[in-house]
C-alpha cells in the first residue's frame, strides 16, 4: 500500500499492511533531526520516519503579520511571544469587548490573504499520501486569546449571544478559507484537518451544556462544509475532551487528534473500547512524560504497547501527544518511529 491506501484502509476499520504514523514538532526539533540524520529538507526527514500524512499549505500572503511595536502577530492580529507558532498571547485587541458594534469594527483578515494556488499544487504534489488541508478554525482559542481567557469566559456566562457573535465571526473567516480550499483541491484532498483546544489537564475547559449552545454550532457548520466535499475529519484538540466526543462523532467526526492520554479521561484503552469501529484515535504517544523523560526501552514499550491495541481493535494511527518540543531528546524520537515501522508491519 501507499501512504494514502494506508491511511484510508484505517479509517475504514480495516486492517493495512502497517499502522500508520504521523509526525508534528517544532522548527528546532525538525533542524536537530534532519542534522543528526544528514537530511537537507523536511520532506527528506518524512520520508526517513515513514510519515504517511501530508499537509497541504496556502501560504500568507497579506500584509507583513507585526504590529505597530514590532511584535509578531497572528493573522487576527494578536501580538505573540514563544516558540515557533506557539508564541503565547502578550496582549488581547479586544479586551474590552462589551458590545455587537465592537466586533463588526475591528480590522478582520480577508480569505484572499492565502495563495490558494500553492494549495493546488502541494495536493497534486502529495498525492500517494495521506493530504491534510483546510483552515485551522480555531475559533474559540482566537476568541480566547483577542479578549484574554479569564474574561471571555465570564463574558460566555454574562453575554453568551456577544461571545456566540464573536467567535461566529472568526468562523466565518475560516469557513471561507476552508471552503476556497476544498475547492481549488480539486478531489485531491482527504482529510479536513481542523484544530481548538476544548480541553484542560483536569477536564473541559466549557460545561458540555454552554459547549452545545455556543461552541457546536460553528463546529457543525464547518464539519458540514467538509461532508459536501467528501472529506474525512479530524479535529485537534488537546487536553480532556472525551465529554464531548459522542456529540463530536454525531457532527461527522471521524478522528480526534491528539489523544493526551494523561488528561483526565482520556485513557486510550478505555477510549477505544468505547468507540470502536467509530472513531479513528490518531496521536497517543505521551509528550508529557515518556517521550521527553523517559529511556529508549520506556519509549519502546509503549510505542509496541499501541500496536498491540491496533491489532486488538484498529483505528489508531501512532503519533505524538502534543508537538515535540526542545525537551525531547532526539533519540528518543528516532526510538518512537523506528520501533513504529519495525513491529508495525501488520502484513
Amino acid at each position: 500500500m501507499n501512504s494514502k491506501e494506508r491511511v484510508l484502509k484505517t479509517y475504514q476499520f480495516g486492517q493495512p499492511d502497517r499502522v500508520p504514523l504521523d509526525f508534528c514538532a517544532c522548527d528546532e526539533i525538525y533542524n536537530g533531526l534532519m542534522k543528526k540524520l544528514g537530511l537537507s529538507s523536511q520532506l527528506e526527514l518524512m520520508e526517513r520516519l515513514h510519515i504517511d500524512f501530508r499537509w497541504a499549505r496556502a501560504p500568507w500572503i497579506g500584509p507583513e503579520l507585526k504590529n505597530e511595536g514590532g511584535l509578531p502577530t497572528d493573522y487576527f492580529g494578536i501580538p505573540r511571544r514563544g516558540v515557533g507558532d506557539f508564541g503565547y498571547a502578550v496582549s488581547h485587541p479586544l479586551k474590552s469587548l462589551s458590545s455587537f458594534p465592537d466586533i463588526e469594527a475591528y480590522p478582520w483578515p480577508s480569505p484572499d490573504c492565502f495563495d490558494y494556488d500553492v494549495f493546488k499544487e502541494e495536493c497534486e504534489r502529495f498525492e500517494e499520501y495521506a493530504v491534510l488541508g483546510g483552515g485551522w478554525s480555531w475559533f474559540f482559542n482566537a476568541a480566547l486569546d483577542l479578549v484574554g481567557m479569564e474574561r471571555f469566559m465570564v463574558l460566555m456566562y454574562d453575554q453568551p449571544q456577544l461571545t456566540y457573535r464573536l467567535m461566529e465571526r472568526i468562523c466565518d473567516f475560516f469557513y471561507e478559507v476552508s471552503r476556497r480550499m476544498f475547492e481549488k483541491a480539486g478531489g485531491k484532498i482527504d482529510v479536513f484537518f481542523t484544530g481548538d483546544d476544548y480541553g484542560a489537564q483536569n477536564g473541559p475547559l466549557v460545561s458540555l451544556s454552554m459547549w452545545r449552545r455556543l461552541i457546536k454550532p460553528h463546529i457543525k457548520r464547518l464539519y458540514s462544509l467538509a461532508k459536501k466535499h467528501n472529506l474525512k475529519i479530524m479535529q485537534h484538540s488537546c487536553g480532556s475532551v472525551a465529554l464531548y466526543l459522542p456529540d463530536l462523532i454525531s457532527l461527522g467526526l471521524d478522528a480526534i487528534e491528539p489523544v493526551q492520554v494523561r488528561a483526565e479521561g482520556m485513557d486510550l484503552g478505555k477510549l477505544v473500547r468505547e468507540y470502536q469501529g467509530r472513531l479513528i484515535f490518531h496521536g497517543s504517544m505521551d509528550t508529557q512524560k515518556t517521550l521527553p523523560f523517559g529511556t529508549k526501552e520506556e519509549v519502546k514499550k509503549e510505542v509496541l504497547h499501541r500496536i498491540e491495541t491496533f491489532k486488538k481493535y484498529g483505528g489508531l494511527i501512532i503519533s505524538p501527544t502534543q508537538h515535540f518540543l526542545p525537551e525531547t531528546p532526539l533519540e528518543n524520537i528516532l526510538t518512537m518511529y523506528d520501533t513504529a515501522y519495525e513491529y508495525g508491519q501488520l502484513k
